[in-house]
């Protein structure tokens, strides 16, 4: 579903027959977890700016579901507050045209001395929702594990400077 919606958004902005999906659903592992990721490209129309391209393009589809436009108005209707950064996107711009961006999730926001970590999930019709809450809760987990730790440290390293002061 998803990559068919990041096709859909990027054949308002791409040279017809353009797009095309070199990595489908390979999964990618690392110390706290297992993705799946897929690359979808095209080739832009001339008219088309990488700025044309990420509106096109955003927010994505795995933050808001299907159909887009729909999801996004039930979301606003229902979240009770902004979701800052997360589900928003930090990468870079470059003179050359080109582009590299992402999807902030599993993502440590530090604000007036608060922490806070976003975690979602996806309901369709075959859910359960349990167990889509417990996979939530598991996805925030390593953000949340770094967090103590580096609170732990913090605490030890002033009871340090209070020893020695």
């Amino acid at each position: 579903m998803i990559v068919d919606l990041l096709r859909n958004d990027l054949g308002r902005v791409c040279e017809p027959g353009s797009i095309h999906v070199p990595r489908l659903l390979d999964v990618e592992s690392f110390a706290t977890v297992h993705t799946m990721v897929s690359t979808i490209r095209g080739k832009n129309q001339p008219k088309m700016s990488p700025v044309d391209c990420v509106r096109a393009a955003f927010p994505g589809g795995s933050m808001t579901g299907a159909p887009k436009l729909r999801s996004m108005e039930l979301l606003d209707a229902i979240e009770n507050s902004s979701r800052g950064i997360y589900s928003g996107s930090i990468g870079f711009f470059s003179y050359n045209q080109t582009f590299d961006l992402n999807i902030v999730i599993r993502t440590i926001v530090i604000h007036d001395g608060e922490a806070s970590i976003g975690g979602g999930g996806a309901l369709v019709a075959l859910s359960n929702p349990e167990s889509e809450y417990e996979e939530m809760i598991l996805k925030t987990c390593a953000p949340v594990n770094t967090d103590l730790e580096f609170l732990k440290e913090s605490i030890s390293d002033y009871k340090l400077d209070i020893l020695y002061s």
